[in-house]
């Protein structure tokens, strides 16, 4: 008998991998243009699917499995204060947000041989320090604006002993804080580094990319001032940046540069993950050493694929053109990877590199940085022993992202503390033990039930898959600030979230009507089986119990209202409160890569408030269908946060899938272009990060709704924490300064 048992088990499980199997061939032929083969593949996917669930409920009606009921817990004597598990977690949480920031600043600042710090480049600095001294060249902020740099200077570098000095500058849509591995890395070999916030991104409140996105007005400002700049050495001048950034310090060099390598400013330039003609075309114009790399896996490639715009061409022209010398009567034919040609002394140096690596993370691979740290160790004649891969940025990487596992469980326990007291224990209806109770299901849930509650599952993470570029690509055409990104607006501001508040808005209603709409079915076929028996249907109204709010009476359902909208603000104010305090500190926010906390400003909780409530949908929706239909199925708690944290992301995780099987086997990404010629492949790199907030979304709401009886905690902190992280860490055009 157990035999048996054990192999209907095995049986089940096998289709159940099955299932995901033919998901991931369904997408993969997708991806490759097989679209009715892709549709057999998730038909068939769906029949495994009920097959598995089916063989698994008759196996326990066969054999007489009963699910364990779990027992209500006892009453025990609370322990004092101090003593509480609670307690304990949220003071260890706190100690270890310090230690971590402490350890993280440590990593930053080279063992405390680096000192970092900010400043503020505004429109009176440049004007000041505008005497036309850069081979008479002169440029002044437009607007009233300012820009924000972060500067690391080496304990070395002294007014007797100069150091050479580096700008760094980010991509599109990325932080100073995203090149602070380059920043460390630099300086702990003796360079003075600025490292700045480019138009509309982090704390500059400038809109326009002129200037080079602002770097020649930091350029000119330290160049000029020879009063604050003394342990800058400026015979020894580079810059480097990435994507976007690359293409902005492309014309810093070219602008600057003068009739010779000698009357150049920038006496070398790193190009990384830009190849647009645009920035080619000012190749001839540098005078001065030069390095490009391109990731062998960028996804932006497939832009470039005509006889001039292709990386060929352009690598050749980078080689040809540097330094004038495509006037030469030489001019390479080809060009390979890791290849470096001429002279460093008289400015005609260049070398070309391609990482096996992609666009998104070039950024964060050890080769890339490691090739850099060479090219300017070579070119500004830094003379540093120490060996380009041996690198210690990572260790910052992950003292923050420590840090923000961290601040996200001393926020839990808080809310737990808070939960303990009498004040704030009566915002849910449904208490510890009651939450228990009523996901307690008596009647074991039938096969049929089981095959439509994944079936919802399956729809929501398919629909979420299909509908996130297309919704991108909807959110060019009519927002205001898609077409014409250097253009301040109150209107959505923020030009990539707004492909994400799309998605929100529709998956979150979409999910709402899936949910209900399967209630509502539910009771209906209760009424016509009623009907048909002449019984009195047994209608089933508890999804709605998860939304809410404790209290008998209406005032005392509007005191918890308010009690619960000040358990969030007592939360979110914590955990933004402590990255402040660490960032003033240790000069350390949370963060791991791309998924980060960032201090607010102005400008960016602004544009927080105005995408929040819209956004506000899909959490809603999301700690309704966790709590109010995952928690339901008999599962136990494990399996029911498994369930849920991947029913919530696998749609997004399978874009990344389709998007790459089609790149590592074409050579071009699946999303491209779409609509009006609108580029939509830089979406795609948004999901990363994405996928991991949506990953551990579910599992707050479930933790939060667990302890709180309430469904509307979690989604409101976690909303407004997630949406602040997004903004924070992208672009916002919005007029306040």
């Amino acid at each position: 008998m157990k035999d048996k048992n054990l192999l209907l088990k095995i049986a089940s499980i096998a289709l159940f991998v099955l299932v995901f199997a033919l998901f991931v061939g369904a997408a993969c032929s997708y991806a490759l243009g097989s679209l009715w083969l892709a549709i057999i593949l998730v038909v068939l996917a769906v029949a495994s699917l009920y097959g598995g669930i089916i063989l698994n409920e008759k196996r326990k009606k066969w054999f007489n499995i009963q699910r364990k009921e779990r027992p209500e817990p006892l009453d025990k004597p609370k322990k004092p204060f101090f003593k509480r598990c609670n307690v304990i977690v949220m003071i260890a949480a706190f100690a270890m947000i310090f230690v971590s920031s402490f350890s993280a600043m440590c990593f930053h600042t080279a063992g405390f041989q680096v000192k970092v710090s900010d400043f503020t480049l505004t429109q009176e600095m440049t004007k000041k320090y505008n005497n036309g001294e850069i081979n008479g060249k002169q440029f002044v902020m437009e607007n009233d604006t300012s820009y924000s740099v972060t500067m690391y200077k080496p304990k070395n570098a002294t007014e007797e002993k100069p150091a050479p000095v580096i700008f760094v500058l980010p991509g599109f849509t990325r932080t100073k804080a995203t090149m602070s591995q380059y920043c460390i890395e630099l300086a702990r070999r003796g360079a003075v580094v600025f490292c700045s916030d480019p138009g509309g991104q982090g704390n500059t409140t400038e809109n326009s990319t002129a200037a080079g996105n602002g770097v020649e007005y930091l350029v000119q400002y330290v160049y000029n001032n020879t009063d604050d700049f003394k342990f800058c050495d400026k015979t020894r001048m580079g810059a480097v940046g990435h994507s976007a950034g690359g293409g902005n310090v492309c014309t810093l060099a070219a602008d600057f540069s003068g009739a010779t390598y000698e009357e150049s400013v920038i006496k070398s330039v790193y190009i990384s993950g830009y190849i647009k003609l645009s920035s080619a075309n000012k190749y001839q114009k540098l005078r001065c050493n030069a390095g490009m790399s391109y990731a062998y896996y960028d996804e932006g490639a497939y832009r470039y694929n005509t006889e001039l715009t292709s990386l060929e061409a352009v690598s050749l022209k980078f080689f040809n053109d540097v330094n004038g010398l495509g006037t030469k009567s030489y001019k390479y034919e080809d060009i390979v990877a890791d290849k470096e040609d001429g002279s460093i002394a008289d400015g005609t140096y260049r070398v070309f590199h391609r990482e096996k690596i992609n666009h998104c993370f070039e950024m964060y691979d050890k080769t890339s940085i490691a090739n850099t740290i060479d090219f300017f160790n070579k070119t500004l004649n830094m003379n540093a022993k120490m060996s380009n891969t041996n690198q210690i940025w990572f260790g910052k990487e992950l003292f923050n992202g420590i840090a923000l596992a961290s601040a996200f469980t001393f926020i839990i326990a808080l809310c737990f503390v808070l939960m303990d007291t009498k004040f704030f224990a009566t915002i849910g209806p449904n208490k510890p033990v009651a939450v228990r109770e009523w996901e307690a299901t008596k009647k074991p849930r039938s096969a049929a039930k089981k095959c439509v509650f994944w079936s919802t599952i399956l729809l929501s993470a398919i629909i979420a898959c299909l509908d996130y570029i297309p919704l991108a690509n909807l959110s060019i055409e009519i927002f205001p600030t898609a077409n014409s990104s250097s253009v301040f607006t109150f209107v959505f501001p923020a030009r990539m979230v707004n492909a994400i508040l799309l998605w929100a808005c529709v998956n979150g209603v979409i999910g709402l009507f899936i949910y209900f709409g399967e209630m509502l079915i539910d009771n209906l076929i209760q009424k016509i089986r009623a009907k048909r028996n002449n019984a009195v249907p047994e209608y089933d109204w508890t999804k709605i119990d998860p939304m809410k709010v404790g209290g008998k009476s209406f005032v005392q359902v509007l005191a918890n209202v308010g009690k619960i909208l000040l358990l969030c603000l007592i939360m979110i104010v914590s955990f933004y409160g402590l990255v402040e305090i660490c960032y003033l500190i240790f000069h350390q926010d949370f963060r791991f890569m791309l998924v980060s906390a960032s201090p607010l400003n102005w400008r960016m909780f602004v544009t927080g408030l105005e995408y929040v409530p819209l956004i506000l949908i899909f959490y809603l929706s999301n700690a309704i269908r966790v709590n109010g239909s995952v928690a339901k199925e008999g599962y136990n708690e494990v399996t029911t946060t498994i369930i849920a944290a991947l029913a919530n992301s696998i749609g997004l995780a399978f874009i990344l899938l389709i998007n790459y099987v089609c790149f590592f086997t074409t050579g071009s990404p699946f999303y491209t272009y779409m609509g009006a010629g609108n580029e939509v492949w830089l979406y795609v790199n948004m999901v990363f990060g994405l996928v991991v907030m949506m990953f551990l979304l579910p599992i707050f709401n479930r933790i939060m709704y667990k302890k709180t009886g309430s469904i509307w905690v979690g989604a409101i902190v976690f909303c407004f924490i997630f949406v602040m992280m997004t903004i924070t860490a992208s672009v916002s055009y919005i007029p306040i300064y």
